[in-house]
């Protein structure tokens, strides 16, 4: 093999590696989770101290009906690919929908956190 070839190959790697990092790279800030985007965007929500704090000790409640939800919408994508799909405004609509759905089911009435069923 010589030296050419050698410099050919190279090239070739570094292009693959590349798109292949940045294809990673891109999966992994593309999608994010109903958690995460809720944990990023609750101030234009209006979930702060109390309620965030009652929101987090719970959050499995509010993860299963916001799954649950996005089941609803579309059946055929994943949970995150729905989330992913909304506009800033339309998941603050969702996600404030979710939250007092899950709040009157569990009978949340702003106060310390009461024991969940």
């Amino acid at each position: 093999m010589d030296f050419k070839h050698c410099v050919t190959i190279d090239k070739q790697l570094k292009k693959y590696f590349f798109k292949f990092n940045k294809d990673v790279s891109m999966m992994i800030t593309m999608s994010e989770s109903w958690r995460q985007r809720l944990s990023r965007r609750r101030s234009e929500i209006g979930i702060e101290g109390p309620e965030y704090n009652y929101i987090q000790s719970y959050i499995e409640f509010y993860c299963s009906e916001a799954d649950r939800r996005c089941k609803e919408i579309d059946m055929k994508k994943t949970v995150d690919e729905v989330i992913d799909s909304m506009k800033d405004e339309k998941f603050d609509k969702f996600t404030r929908s979710v939250i007092d759905s899950v709040h009157k089911k569990q009978g949340y009435d702003g106060q310390a956190p009461a024991q969940m069923a």
